[in-house]
């Protein structure tokens, strides 16, 4: 695996309007989430993980410990009730949500088009896009109710082109829906609502990449050579946008899809 970049420094906030504010991080417990979760902390913002996994959880948690106020809120996106109950739960803590990151998401297993099943074909767009709408229908309104906010919802380049593996096509359909999903949500938004946009993360330093890239040296290699920068990306540096869309340095950004890819979209 090429060498990642260094992490950026954080001993300085660098958008000291999100001191104070609320954040909620779907999946914030490992990878991109946690990381966006630690850059809001850090920033002053007091956050709320969401994840389903108590264990993960607790480390994340752990190493989160110095770097803010840091909740952590058992929840299963893809339901409905759950969903729902996440952003309830938020508003009760704090009266009040600013910034929404909606990273969390989950599939089934994998398999080209002719061999996929239909349950994990539904697990997969239930987990990935199904989710977000079911966070968005919620977010929306509080943050209506408290004049504003935004939300940034975690895409992915492959919801901008196809899959370049097998077994593929049922993700990159979702994280099309979710850049479907978030720009007409925010059109309906943009004069009284939430400000809407998604990041669309290319390859990234994550633990299931990290681990596939490790069992197959093949593979590592093909998706360092797909990628311009020639190394893939760090969780940081996702972060580092999803924060910089929430500020108000990106007052005017409406609808916005942003790749941080290491120029493989471009």
């Amino acid at each position: 695996m090429a060498a990642a970049a260094p992490r950026p420094d954080s001993d300085d906030p660098i958008y000291p309007g999100l001191r104070g504010k609320v954040a909620l991080v779907t999946g914030g417990s490992s990878g991109i989430g946690l990381a966006t979760a630690g850059a809001f902390a850090r920033q002053g913002a007091r956050v709320v993980i969401a994840s389903r996994g108590q264990a993960a959880a607790r480390g994340a948690l752990k190493t989160l410990a110095k770097a803010g106020e840091v909740h952590w809120q058992a929840t299963d996106v893809a339901k409905p009730r759950a969903a729902a109950g996440l952003i309830d739960a938020v508003i009760e803590k704090y009266g009040r949500l600013d910034y929404a990151f909606n990273n969390g998401g989950s599939g089934g297993r994998g398999a080209p088009i002719g061999q996929m099943t239909h349950d994990a074909w539904q697990k997969t767009i239930d987990g990935y896009l199904t989710s977000v709408f079911l966070c968005m229908s919620a977010q929306i309104p509080a943050m209506k109710s408290a004049g504003g906010g935004v939300i940034v919802n975690n895409a992915s380049v492959d919801g901008l082109r196809g899959y370049p593996f097998p077994g593929g096509a049922a993700y990159a359909a979702a994280k099309h829906g979710v850049i479907g999903l978030t720009r007409s949500a925010a059109l309906e938004n943009a004069a009284d609502g939430p400000r809407i946009c998604a990041v669309c993360p290319g390859w990234v330093e994550t633990p299931p990449v990290t681990n596939w890239m490790k069992r197959d040296s093949e593979i590592a290699g093909r998706i360092v050579a797909q990628t311009p920068r020639r190394r893939i990306g760090t969780a940081e540096e996702i972060a580092a946008a999803v924060l910089w869309l929430c500020s108000p340095a990106a007052s005017y950004a409406v609808g916005t899809i942003l790749a941080v890819d290491g120029g493989y979209m471009a």
